[in-house]
Order: structure tokens, then C-alpha cells, then sequence
């Protein structure tokens, strides 16, 4: 029988999901330096294969569930696996993303993720929500609810040398999952009167294919070349529509962003609002023509970019750095 553990996370995907890099990994390396026999466990996506799967899962003082939606017999048996469980949410998971929606069969799926999100919240112990927009939801079904956002090491995340910048065009970059391109082509419509005086840089898993894909360069994203490809960015780009998907999101590209030396230009919904402060350590677009107008403004003026990197670098730091904040994820878990 395996020994028992003090911390376990049960994740949707695997490392290179941006939830479980910085939602899950982090914590596991912080609970083992301290002590904890903390693991973490990536959940088959297979039904046949989930069984076996969590049959054969350890005992733990704690588990918390990241993102995934369970069925209420598999919540039933991983409840019975702990003393604690928490539920970690950084998405707006009862509600599809904007480019399903209408899709034949959405109905159903949407009826379906909404009633296990609704049931993951029931019976969970604690929800770890990335913003207040999700803990609200979060609080329809469970009133012990901690409001965390997703977390940096600022120690890696970290602007380049200035002398690393390097002379050339102004780089407006994009960096995500390929599933987010989609939100691409309103800005690429309004920089292609730039291109002559821009360089647009894509970093994803997979190229951008989409309007305007002539004036993109492309570079597959790395987990070892992640900094320095954020930090080749003068400027970093969240477009996003306004919907209760998006509400959702927790603004983590921007965070990145803003770590690394780029100024953030990001549409005005949901979280990202409440990170940024428009003029001083990034931009929020409310209407068409402000992508180009924020990017036009730094790259004719140096000096300004350079202030609002700077300001954006230290927001990051003081509310949002993991050496900061980590505290309260152990204290909402009672391992502190």
C-alpha cells in the first residue's frame, strides 16, 4: 500500500498546461522543500481508464482537484481518499468557450459542465478561485471560498538585460495556446496599416493560420525558451470578447507580460481590469481603434514604454509574486 501523502493534486492535463505549470507544480516543489510529501497526479481523460485510475489512488490529508470536472461517482471516491478537498479553478469552467458556442451538441455540453462544476463546488471542503468573478459563481454552491490569483516566481520571470533588446521594429507579441488564436484577427485587422513599422510575433504550440497571417511571425512556444521569448516582446496583446467565458479568465498572459518587460494591451473585461492600472503599467482597450492606438503611442516614445515597464514589472512583484502570496494557498488548505 502506497504511504500516505500530506498534499495531492488530481489535473486534467499534463505539465505543459499553463494551470497545472503555475497552479500545481509550484505548489508541489514549495511542499516538498518544506517538508510535505506532496504529488501530483494527471487524471486519464479516458472514463474506462478513470476507475482503475482513482481506485488506486493514495491516501491524503489533502487533495484538490485542478480544473477538472468529475463525475459525482468519481468526486464520491476521491472524497473518500482524504481529510480535505479542494477544488482549484482558474476558468470559467461552467461556461463554453465563445468559439463553441453554437456548435452542434453545445447545448448539451453546456448543460453538462455547469451541473459537474455546480457538484465539484458542493463537494469540495474549500474552492480556490483565481479572481472574484469566480468565486462568486463558486459561492452559489459553496460558502467556504478563497480568492487567489494565478502566481509568478518573479525571480524567473524576469525582464531581459537592456542591452538585450537589440535594435530593429517594434515587437508586439501574443503568447498563448493555439485554442485562443481565435481571438487574434480583430487586432491584426486594426496593426495591418503598421506592418511597415511593427513586427507582430506569434508564440504558440501551434502557428496562426488565420486573417492577416502574412504579417505574422511565428515561433513554437518552449518551456525553456518561454522567458526569453517573452521578454523578445516590447509590448504583449489579451484580446478577448466580453462574455461569461472570458470573464473568467484570470489575466495570467498579462502577468507574463508584465514580468518580463512587456507593456500589457489588453481588452477591458473581467479580471483584467482589476490589473491594471490604464497609463501607468499597461493599457485596456474599450472600443475599436484603441490596439493601434496604444501600440502607435509606444512605439513613438521610448522613454514611456520604458516607465510603464517598469511600473508593470513592480505590480507584478508586489500583489501577484509567488514568494508574496503563496502563504495564503497553505493557509486555505490548512498546511500551514
Amino acid at each position: 500500500m502506497a504511504a500516505a501523502l500530506d498534499l495531492l493534486f488530481l489535473t486534467p492535463s499534463g505539465e505543459t498546461l499553463p494551470s497545472v505549470r503555475f497552479r500545481v507544480l509550484p505548489f508541489v516543489a514549495r511542499g516538498r522543500a518544506a517538508g510535505l510529501a506532496a504529488d501530483w497526479r494527471r487524471a486519464p481523460k479516458a472514463v474506462h481508464r478513470r476507475l482503475a485510475f482513482l481506485l488506486a489512488l493514495p491516501r491524503a490529508r489533502v487533495v484538490v482537484i485542478q480544473q477538472k470536472l468529475f463525475a459525482p461517482w468519481e468526486l464520491a471516491l476521491i472524497r473518500r481518499r482524504c481529510d480535505l478537498l479542494a477544488y482549484d479553478v482558474d476558468d470559467a469552467l461552467w461556461a463554453l468557450h465563445p468559439a463553441e458556442v453554437g456548435r452542434p451538441g453545445s447545448a448539451r455540453k453546456s448543460e453538462k459542465i455547469a451541473r459537474r462544476f455546480a457538484a465539484t463546488c458542493a463537494a469540495a471542503d474549500v474552492v480556490i478561485a483565481g479572481n472574484e468573478y469566480l468565486a462568486g459563481h463558486a459561492r452559489e454552491h459553496q460558502r467556504n471560498v478563497v480568492v487567489l490569483p494565478t502566481l509568478l516566481d518573479t525571480g524567473v520571470y524576469a525582464p531581459p538585460p537592456p542591452d538585450a533588446a537589440g535594435v530593429g521594429p517594434f515587437r508586439v507579441g501574443w503568447m498563448g495556446t493555439s485554442g485562443n488564436l481565435w481571438f487574434l484577427p480583430e487586432v491584426l485587422r486594426e496593426l495591418a496599416p503598421l506592418r511597415e513599422r511593427i513586427e507582430v510575433r506569434v508564440v504558440a504550440d501551434e502557428p496562426y493560420s488565420g486573417e492577416l497571417a502574412d504579417m505574422v511571425r511565428f515561433e513554437r512556444w518552449s518551456g525553456d525558451l518561454e522567458v526569453a521569448q517573452l521578454g523578445g516582446f516590447d509590448c504583449g496583446l489579451m484580446p478577448l470578447t466580453d462574455d461569461e467565458y472570458t470573464r473568467g479568465k484570470c489575466g495570467f498572459k498579462i502577468l507574463q507580460y508584465m514580468a518580463c518587460g512587456a507593456v500589457p494591451i489588453a481588452s477591458a473585461v473581467g479580471f483584467n481590469r482589476e490589473i491594471l492600472t490604464p497609463g501607468a503599467d499597461g493599457f485596456l482597450v474599450e472600443r475599436p481603434g484603441q490596439w493601434a492606438e496604444a501600440v502607435l503611442r509606444l512605439a513613438g516614445d521610448p522613454g514611456l514604454r520604458e516607465r510603464m515597464a517598469a511600473a508593470a514589472r513592480a505590480t507584478v512583484v508586489e500583489r501577484f509574486s509567488l514568494e508574496r502570496m503563496a502563504g495564503k494557498f497553505w493557509e486555505a488548505l490548512g498546511l500551514r
